[in-house]
């Protein structure tokens, strides 16, 4: 379940931003501009439901709001209709707020009484929306020492991987995973090809698209240096291969754009004045231990 507190970073071809107040209703209610707002369920949803009733709907105009229901049962009920339409609505709006959503286990399935599985509609959504970055920070209060002394920023690329991948259940035999270019004359190109020895596999494929990389680049980087906060790039791609790309837009993004800036704002003096990688493994340990905070990956 995706936690309430992510905000999803979306490059939308136009994009309308929300705006607080665009008038006053005859009522006396802030006029809200046009807004998608996507219910989900569990606890979250009664929460949601509360702040509604008492905080917004007394004081906002939501007259605009378009309202989606993406409870499991309402998008068992609809085919999945219900998701496609609110990504559609999101696509034209331009504007969201999302609660948190549930992507059913097989126990949940039968215990919803669903018809079938359903997929990740965050997947979904980000695949509709051109996801960039999914945002997660450390929430500070004055007064109140809640883990880091600092603010810690967290961005994660949130298109592709493993919430589009596609599988199937397969037995003994070649698995070969071909690509045919769209343009003509282009080379068709064979990405893997292997034996399966087991009776029962599961083959999946799934694909990093690279072209908003350098759009999340300078999201984090310009987030890490307006926060005052040290950036890290982290991957696998000592093991991981086709991670490498990744770090390298990175790389080139930040020596191009924000080193020096980093560096007058003496933000690199814990990484010997240049951005540093980290390995995943590594980057878990380093937030246990780094308890000042003051960092971003």
């Amino acid at each position: 379940m995706m936690l309430a507190a992510a905000t999803l970073r979306r490059a939308l071809p136009v994009a309308r931003r929300w705006s607080s107040a665009a008038g006053l209703t005859a009522s006396g209610k802030i006029e809200s501009l046009p807004l998608v707002y996507i219910s989900g369920e569990e606890m979250t949803r009664y929460a949601a439901q509360l702040m509604m009733e008492n905080w917004i709907e007394p004081h906002i105009d939501t007259s605009a709001w378009e309202f989606f229901d993406l409870s499991c049962a309402a998008r068992d009920a609809s085919g999945d209709q219900t998701l496609r339409d609110a990504v559609a609505a999101g696509t034209r709006v331009g504007a969201i707020f999302k609660e948190p959503t549930v992507t059913p286990s097989a126990e949940q399935v039968a215990e919803f009484g669903l018809s079938k599985p359903l997929p990740s509609p965050n997947g979904a959504m980000r695949r509709g929306w051109n996801g960039v970055t999914i945002s997660r920070d450390t929430i500070h209060i004055d007064g109140v020492e809640l883990g880091f002394k600092s603010p810690v920023l967290f961005e994660r690329h949130a298109v592709g991987g493993e919430y589009g991948a596609g599988w199937k259940e397969v037995g003994k035999g070649r698995l070969v995973t071909t690509f045919f270019p769209d343009a003509e004359g282009g080379d068709v190109v064979v990405v893997d090809a292997r034996v399966l020895g087991d009776d029962r596999n599961v083959a999946v494929v799934y694909h990093n698209p690279l072209d908003n990389v350098e759009a999340l680049a300078h999201h984090f980087f310009s987030r890490t240096l307006a926060a005052g906060v040290t950036p890290y790039v982290v991957t696998k791609k000592t093991v991981f291969k086709w991670q490498e790309p990744f770090w390298a837009i990175h790389k080139a993004v930040f020596d191009e754009c924000y080193k020096d800036k980093f560096a007058k704002a003496g933000l690199l003096e814990a990484t010997g004045g240049d951005l540093q990688h980290l390995i995943s493994d590594a980057a878990t340990m380093q937030i246990i231990r780094w308890t000042k905070g003051g960092f971003g990956m």
